[in-house]
């Protein structure tokens, strides 16, 4: 019994101290009713958020403690048809309260799938941008019948409570290139050209009912240390770097910004057959999701991490690169690596959704979308955590959550009085702690402990924080 205790508690210390964001999404829900939840470790509930709108896949939480949805609307036509189109931004405070809502989706236009929270305020979208079949015929691609919708990237920032303005745009339809008419503006190498998409590439459709969807992008991050953006493809098994340091009008060109490379791809990786330089054989993405930085402070730094779904048959695998940030490569030669240099299998898969971040303490928190199940494992690949969402009385949950995140337990700038234990609650065991530290006599002075702010640790203050939890 002793070594059993010992060895849990081996295990237990290990799993990264922090709270776990997710948004579950039921297959059949209450008109305008879902939400989303914060837990700890013990799976206890630390903040719930209730909204009347669908996420579109994944919600976030910010360090100012509100939460971020990409959310689903109907009150305006868009494309995409499914439940991953998105078009409303909402913002609420720890307490639920409005802060952000609005939508915006033209004709032309469809946000969807992932969202990105950036430094400054501002959001990242991902977006079909409509093309007619005339359009597309223009540009050179032959395999076509109906309109096309290339990926669009814009950062969008808040004038008021529901009103924004896009600040910066990436149109994906600027850096196409095509060998079949020589005739046409964007006629080149395909294999000289890496920092350009091939028009011709793929197939269109899918997502239920008439589509013109290319590239499905289900994924966007940002890294501000290279001010780069991280782009996945589902359906071309690639990603992508965009350079965020330029303008619009760079945006749109082949030079300008950090890199010189304008609105070109900056690095590429996953499926280098798709510019000729690698066969199907050299093909290591399939139908990936999560393309994420790891933080610049955690290990593994600077590498880029994913859920590569696959297939059943092969189940899928987290998969961590790491990137060669001179971003040189020679004449026929793919984007290196050639292989990951960490990848963690095994007995998981889903085919939709999921995702995987790397945590402070060098575990991974993975999550399998199609099972609403979420786990943490050790750089050795130990499951030390593990969360099966239930329905609200312990039933089987029907339906899936896209992904989870876990933030870091002082990632929130959230302060409540008398929260001495940092859990964002203020209970029994912040009195017990406070008890500890009068009965100890503690010489040095923890002005987060003096509640009634006489510069004086005492009974005062017991009772000040006893008060607080009644009134609470």
């Amino acid at each position: 019994m002793i070594y059993l205790i010992l060895i849990f508690n081996l295990v237990y210390a290990e799993i990264s101290e922090g709270y776990t964001l997710f948004s579950p999404l039921p297959n059949q829900a209450p008109a305008n009713d879902y939400k989303t939840y914060l837990i700890d470790n013990n799976e206890d509930i630390i903040n719930q958020w209730n909204h009347d709108c669908k996420p579109v896949t994944i919600s976030y939480l910010l360090p100012d403690s509100s939460l971020l949805i990409p959310c689903t609307q109907n009150e305006v036509e868009g494309l995409g048809g499914n439940s991953l189109s998105g078009g409303r931004i909402l913002n609420l405070s720890w307490d639920g309260e409005i802060l952000w809502d609005d939508i915006f989706v033209q004709d032309n236009f469809q946000p969807h799938h992932d969202v990105e929270p950036l430094p400054n305020g501002n959001v990242l979208f991902i977006s079909y941008e409509r093309k007619t079949y005339e359009e597309a015929i223009s540009m050179g691609r032959i395999n076509i019948n109906s309109e096309i919708w290339p990926s669009y990237i814009f950062e969008l920032e808040k004038i008021s409570l529901d009103s924004s303005r896009i600040i910066w745009k990436w149109h994906l339809w600027d850096h196409t290139i095509q060998d079949v008419d020589p005739s046409l503006s964007n006629y080149g190498n395909i294999q000289a050209t890496p920092g350009k998409l091939d028009i011709n590439l793929g197939s269109l459709g899918g997502g239920g009912g008439a589509s013109g969807d290319w590239l499905h992008l289900n994924s966007i991050d940002y890294n501000e240390d290279f001010d780069l953006i991280a782009i996945s493809s589902r359906k071309m098994n690639e990603f992508y770097f965009i350079d965020h340091s330029t303008t619009t009008l760079e945006a749109a060109s082949n030079s300008g910004g950090n890199y010189n490379q304008g609105g070109q791809f900056i690095y590429r990786w996953g499926n280098p057959a798709n510019y000729n330089r690698g066969s199907a054989d050299d093909q290591i993405l399939i139908s990936q999701h999560s393309v994420n930085w790891i933080n610049n402070s955690y290990p593994g730094a600077g590498d880029i991490l994913l859920f590569n779904n696959r297939t059943e048959d092969l189940g899928s695998e987290i998969l961590q690169i790491s990137i060669d940030y001179n971003f040189s490569i020679n004449d026929a030669e793919a984007f290196a690596p050639s292989i990951p240099n960490w990848t963690h299998d095994g007995p998981f898969f889903s085919n939709i959704q999921s995702g995987a971040f790397r945590l402070e303490n060098g575990n991974t928190l993975i999550s399998v979308g199609d099972q609403a199940y979420f786990f943490e494992i050790d750089s050795i690949g130990n499951t030390v955590w593990e969360y099966y969402h239930t329905g609200p009385s312990g039933q089987i949950f029907n339906g899936n959550i896209p992904r989870a995140q876990k933030y870091n337990i002082n990632y929130l700038q959230l302060s409540l009085i008398g929260d001495l234990n940092s859990d964002l609650m203020v209970n029994i065991l912040d009195v017990i702690l406070l008890v500890d530290y009068i009965l100890n006599v503690q010489l040095v002075f923890e002005s987060s402990l003096d509640i009634n702010q006489d510069q004086v640790i005492d009974i005062l203050d017991i009772i000040e924080l006893v008060n607080i939890i009644i009134e609470d």
